[in-house]
C-alpha cells in the first residue's frame, strides 16, 4: 500500500453495525466472555527499532513517516524506540574500514580517550555526532514534535551488538571452549564481530555504559529508561556481535551495580516514573535471540545473585523461532520462572519471512504476526511487543525485515504495521489485560485490555478463517456504553468501520473472514 495522506485511511463514515453484513444470515461462532475484573499483566507498549537506519531527507516525507508509526491520533500509536548503540570499529587496513560508528572517541594510536578520576573510575569521550546517534536523535525530535498526537510516555532503551574493540585495544578475545556453534577466534580484520569480552575490561565497559547512560538525556533531549546489556548474546552472526554466556552476564551486571552509583546512577524498575527523575535506569537482560532459551543456563544465574537481581528490571526475549503452522503458538512460550521474578517481559525483535511464516507484505503474513503478539500476550504475558525495523530505506519489493519501506516521498506499509496498530492504537501503556474465554474454534483468537483509570476497554479478535462468522460478546462485570469497530483486512488498513450496537453486558458482533478487529469503547460497572 503506497501511502500519500496517511488522515485518508483514518476519516470514515461513522455507520451502525451490520457493516459488511448486508442481509446475509451469519451463523454463531459462540460466545466470547470478557471478565472485566480479571486483571492480568500491565502493558508497557508497542515499537521498534531504528538501528543502522535514517529517516527520508524530504522533511515532509520524514514527519509522515514518524505520524504514522507515534501518532496516537491518526497513526499506530508507538510508544516504545529500541535504538542501537554504536561501537563497531574498523581501522584503516581493516576490512571495510568506512564501516566505522566513530561514537567512542580514540587517540592517534587508536586506543581509546578518557580521563580517570581518583576513585579510579573512568570517563570516556564519546562523540554524540556520530552517525547512528544522529539519527536517533533526529527521530526523537520527530516523535516530539507530534505533540499530544505523539506517545504519552515514549520510553527509549538502547542495545550494544557488541563491546568497543579493534586490532589495537583488543577488548575481546577468543570464544573457546563453548560449543561446536559458538567457538570462533576473532577475525582482526572484523573486530566488531563476535568475540567474548575480556573480564579485565568489565569494569572499563562499565564504566563506558554508564556514560552513555548519564550524558543520553542532556546530548539527546529525552531521557533513557532501559539499558540492554547485549543484543542476541547467544548467536553467532556476520555482524557485529559478542557472545556472553549466563554467568558472564549475571557477573558484568554486579560490576554494572558497582560502577553506575559511582557516576550518580541509580537503578529503578519503574521506566516511566524513573525516566523523569534524571540519571534513573532500568536494566534489560539477555535479549537472546528466541523463545527457546535455556532459563536455567541464560537467565536463572544473574536472578539467583542478589546483587545482579537487585538491579534487573526488565528480562526480554528475541522470537525467530516461529514456526509456519495456521494452529501454531508462533514461537511463543509460557516462561512461569520469569513472570515468578516480577520483572517486566519484553518481546524485543522479531522479522523475517520465507519458511518460517507467511511471506509477502500482505494480509497472511499480517495474521500470523497479529497471532503472535496475542499468544505473547496471552501465554508468554509479556508487558510489550517490538518489531525488528521500523522502517527501511532498502528498495526491495518484500522487506521483511521492516514494517515500512520508503522510497524517496513513498512511504509503502506492509500490512503487518496495521496488525500490530490494532493492539498498539488502543492499548496504551499503563492498560491491563483481562480474563477472556474464547470458542476454541480453529483461526479465532482473542484478548481483551482495560485502562484501570478510566472506563475504556479494547477487545481484539482475530479471525484467520476463510469465512465470515458471527459471535456474541459479553462481558463480566460491567455493561458495554459503546464500541467503535476497527478492521484491517485484505482491503481494510486500521480502518473504522462503524459502532458496534450494545445492549448492556452483550453484543452480537460481525467478523470478517481473515481479519483483525478491535472493539474499542467504554463500560459502565
Amino acid at each position: 500500500m503506497k501511502i500519500k495522506f496517511l488522515c485518508a485511511a483514518f476519516f470514515v463514515l461513522i455507520i451502525f453495525s451490520g457493516c459488511g453484513t448486508g442481509s446475509r444470515t451469519l451463523e454463531s461462532s459462540g460466545t466470547i466472555t470478557v471478565n472485566y475484573d480479571d486483571t492480568r499483566q500491565i502493558i508497557d507498549g508497542f515499537g521498534g527499532s531504528n538501528a543502522w537506519t535514517r529517516l527520508p531527507n524530504d522533511p515532509y516525507t520524514a514527519q509522515r513517516l514518524v505520524r504514522l508509526l507515534y501518532s496516537r491520533t491518526d497513526g499506530m500509536g508507538f510508544t516504545i524506540l529500541r535504538n542501537r548503540i554504536p561501537f563497531r570499529e574498523r581501522l584503516a587496513g581493516d576490512n571495510t574500514p568506512s564501516h566505522n560508528d566513530g561514537f567512542l572517541v580514540r587517540n592517534n594510536d587508536n586506543t581509546y580517550s578518557y580521563t580517570v578520576n581518583e576513585d579510579g573510575v573512568k570517563t570516556f569521550n564519546l562523540d554524540w555526532n556520530s552517525w547512528d546517534i544522529s539519527s536517533t536523535r533526529s527521530l526523537i525530535r520527530q516523535i516530539q514534535n507530534l505533540g499530544e498526537n505523539g506517545p504519552e510516555r515514549l520510553v527509549i532503551m538502547s542495545a550494544p551488538w557488541t563491546p568497543p574493540n579493534n586490532r589495537v585495544t583488543r577488548w575481546k578475545e577468543d570464544v573457546t571452549n563453548v560449543s561446536s556453534r559458538l567457538n570462533f577466534a576473532i577475525d582482526w580484520s572484523k573486530p566488531d564481530i563476535w568475540g567474548r569480552l575480556k573480564r579485565a575490561h568489565y569494569n572499563d565497559y562499565a564504566d563506558l555504559l554508564g556514560d552513555y547512560v548519564k550524558n543520553f538525556e542532556p546530548m539527546m533531549g529525552h531521557p533513557l529508561a532501559i539499558l540492554s546489556v547485549q543484543n542476541e548474546p547467544n548467536w553467532k552472526a556476520d555482524w557485529e556481535s559478542a557472545y556472553w554466556s549466563g554467568t558472564d552476564l549475571r557477573d558484568f551486571i554486579k560490576i554494572i551495580a558497582q560502577r553506575f552509583p559511582k557516576k550518580n546512577i541509580t537503578f529503578s524498575g519503574d521506566i516511566y516514573n524513573s525516566a523523569r527523575l534524571g540519571n534513573t535506569i532500568g536494566i534489560m537482560m539477555p535479549e537472546f535471540e528466541n523463545f527457546n532459551i535455556n532459563f536455567n543456563e541464560m537467565i536463572k544465574p544473574s536472578l539467583d545473585d542478589p546483587e545482579s537481581e537487585r538491579i534487573i528490571s526488565h528480562i526480554a526475549l528475541h522470537q525467530y523461532n516461529a514456526p509456519n503452522d495456521p494452529s501454531s503458538r508462533a514461537g511463543s512460550m509460557e516462561f512461569p520462572d520469569i513472570i515468578a521474578s516480577g520483572k517486566r517481559f519484553w518481546q524485543t525483535e522479531v522479522s523475517g519471512s520465507g519458511p518460517h511464516l507467511p511471506s509477502g507484505s500482505g494480509i497472511s503474513n499480517a495474521l500470523f504476526y497479529a497471532r503472535m503478539i496475542h499468544w505473547n500476550m496471552t501465554l508468554a504475558q509479556t508487558n510489550a511487543f517490538l518489531f525488528w525495523w521500523l522502517w527501511t530505506n532498502n528498495r526491495e519489493n518484500d522487506f521483511p525485515g521492516a514494517l515500512i519501506r520508503v522510497d524517496d516521498d513513498l512511504i509503502i506499509a506492509a500490512d503487518r504495521l496495521y496488525a500490530m496498530g490494532q493492539f498498539s492504537r488502543f492499548i496504551r501503556p499503563g492498560w491491563r489485560r483481562i480474563g477472556i474465554s474464547t470458542p476454541r474454534i480453529t483461526g479465532l483468537y482473542s484478548s481483551a485490555y482495560k485502562n484501570p483509570d478510566t472506563d475504556e476497554i479494547a477487545i481484539v479478535i482475530i479471525n484467520e478463517r476463510i469465512t465470515s462468522s458471527s459471535v456474541t460478546l459479553e462481558l463480566q462485570g460491567a455493561e458495554f456504553t459503546n464500541l467503535e469497530i476497527w478492521r484491517t483486512s485484505e482491503k481494510e488498513k486500521l480502518k473504522q468501520s462503524g459502532r458496534q450496537r450494545v445492549s448492556g453486558n452483550i453484543s452480537d458482533v460481525h467478523l470478517q473472514e481473515r481479519s483483525i478487529t478491535t472493539f474499542y469503547g467504554r463500560v459502565k460497572k
